[in-house]
């Protein structure tokens, strides 16, 4: 997963950038019936955006949610560096991969 911020030289103000951050998963269903439960929310990431660091930085996924099929995230702030009345970013990159079918999915017991 990865995470922008406007450099420096071009974001003047760095209070509005993101400090603590969660992003959570899950898949809605709307398109296939796979077997999988839909609705259902997992936490995928808990980080701190650190300014001290390139604009640009990654996170590691949970190694608890397993490998699930998710079609939807949510990004919430938790906190920023000191902005009262907003939080910034540019750009919020999640990786995966596609399954390749459906065998690869997590079977409901």
């Amino acid at each position: 997963m990865g995470f922008d911020k406007l450099r420096k030289v071009v974001g003047y103000d760095r209070s509005n950038a993101p400090k603590n951050c969660r992003v959570y998963g899950w898949h809605q269903g709307h398109d296939v019936d796979i077997g999988v439960e839909t609705g259902k929310m997992f936490l995928l990431a808990e980080f701190s955006y650190d300014l001290e660091k390139s604009n640009a930085q990654t996170f590691n996924v949970l190694d608890s949610i397993g490998s699930g099929l998710m079609d939807t995230i949510r990004l919430d702030f938790t906190s920023n560096h000191g902005s009262p009345f907003h939080t910034c970013i540019y750009r919020l990159q999640v990786h995966g991969h596609e399954p390749t079918s459906v065998s690869m999915l997590p079977t409901q017991s």
